[in-house]
């Protein structure tokens, strides 16, 4: 039989109810020879000791052989279970560190994303004023070059017209100042040639045409009275030859306006055609009318 050692401690308290714990164990050999010699070495021995007041003290022998093994793997179980313990106690102290870390950056980036929303809004918010200012001040700019432009298109016409109207008057004095030193007169834009010889109205006519110039047409008062004050009397291009008592000038245009002496026209003896006089006193009642065949100075005239 194999015999254990076990300690069984008990405190004072219960003895005092007069209960003694006593374990035994009896471990049987399986053997077959078992006799009563054997039982004094078969028997577990169980030691009592009572004190009043003290721990009561049972030992069994242990078995070092059969038992160990479990006693090995329980304390292996068992700090097994305290490093799992430690582990799990040390992840749930990462992750409540992590959650706060995680939490203490959710704040930290809700803080910053609504710092960057208050200062994005603020700055677009600006960028929109500029934006706007610009617009406003870019459409300023475009209808002041549009006035500019216009006002350039204005002064270039001007300056073409100017220009061309330079010339025109260059060509004019030119024409003038070579018309004059062949004894031509010059009034209000248009030249005018006296004869030193006398012809009928038709051949007069053609010697104007023939200068470029046809017999003087009066179209004013002012024409009038410088005609007048050239001392002439000479024929000039007014005719009712095609239609008695129609006068017509020689550019086919209707008179409106005559100057003529008190009785005149008055058609005596075939007269069709008119001449200007400037023995008669008044400058605008100086026109008469005579005869067509007549002899008689003229006048010529060619708008410069």
């Amino acid at each position: 039989m194999e015999e254990r050692i076990v300690d069984i401690y008990v405190s004072a308290d219960t003895l005092r109810d007069g209960e003694t714990i006593t374990k035994r164990e009896e471990t049987a050999d399986t053997a077959p020879n078992n006799g009563p010699g054997d039982q004094h070495s078969g028997k577990t021995h169980t030691h009592t000791h009572t004190k009043h007041n003290s721990i009561l003290y049972v030992s069994t022998e242990p078995d070092s052989s059969g038992k160990r093994p479990f006693l090995v793997a329980a304390v292996f179980l068992g700090l097994l279970c305290v490093l799992l313990l430690a582990g799990i106690i040390g992840l749930s102290v990462y992750y409540n560190r992590a959650i706060k870390d995680s939490e203490d950056k959710r704040n930290n980036l809700s803080q910053s994303c609504s710092l960057y929303k208050t200062n994005a809004t603020a700055e677009r918010d600006q960028l929109q004023t500029r934006y706007n200012n610009l617009t406003k001040e870019r459409d300023q700019l475009q209808t002041r070059y549009n006035n500019l432009t216009e006002e350039r298109d204005q002064l270039q016409t001007r300056y073409n017209n100017l220009t061309e109207e330079k010339g025109h008057i260059q060509l004019k004095l030119f024409v003038i100042e070579q018309h004059c030193q062949e004894g031509w007169r010059y009034f209000d834009s248009s030249l005018y040639f006296l004869s030193t010889e006398t012809k009928t109205w038709e051949k007069s006519r053609q010697d104007c045409q023939g200068r470029g110039a046809d017999l003087v047409i009066i179209n004013s008062r002012e024409e009038q009275t410088f005609l007048f004050n050239l001392h002439l009397r000479a024929w000039i291009g007014l005719t009712d030859s095609v239609t008695e008592g129609i006068w017509k000038w020689v550019d086919g245009t209707p008179l409106t306006t005559g100057y003529w002496w008190k009785g005149q026209p008055d058609n005596y003896g075939q007269e069709d055609c008119a001449e200007i006089n400037f023995s008669k006193g008044d400058p605008v009642t100086t026109w008469n009318d005579d005869k067509c065949g007549a002899n008689n100075s003229w006048i010529c005239e060619k708008v410069v």
